[in-house]
């Protein structure tokens, strides 16, 4: 991050439970799911069938928002295939 100019005591990193009420200009969210029981794990539905997890990494952005994640997992809910089809840029 140095040699990039970029000061690593900008930057935060935690969970997505953590940015609840907060905001930051860029986020990027890493979702480290490989199969379809870890799938499960992260996806946090609530009674109007929204994810939980999904809607506060999205909302806290002012900016940018990045997700990273295995597609042919991901696209297994319907919520991440909606925003995979909607906002993917690159395969």
């Amino acid at each position: 991050l140095l040699e990039a100019g970029e000061n690593p005591d900008a930057l935060t990193t935690d969970t997505v439970e953590r940015y609840q009420g907060g905001a930051r200009d860029i986020i990027l969210v890493s979702c480290c799911v490989h199969t379809e029981y870890q799938l499960n794990s992260l996806v946090n539905i609530s009674d109007e069938g929204v994810d939980r997890k999904l809607n506060v990494a999205l909302t806290r952005a002012r900016q940018h928002v990045v997700v990273l994640g295995n597609r042919a997992i991901l696209e297994k809910d319907s919520r991440y295939r909606a925003f995979i089809e909607a906002y993917q840029f690159g395969a």
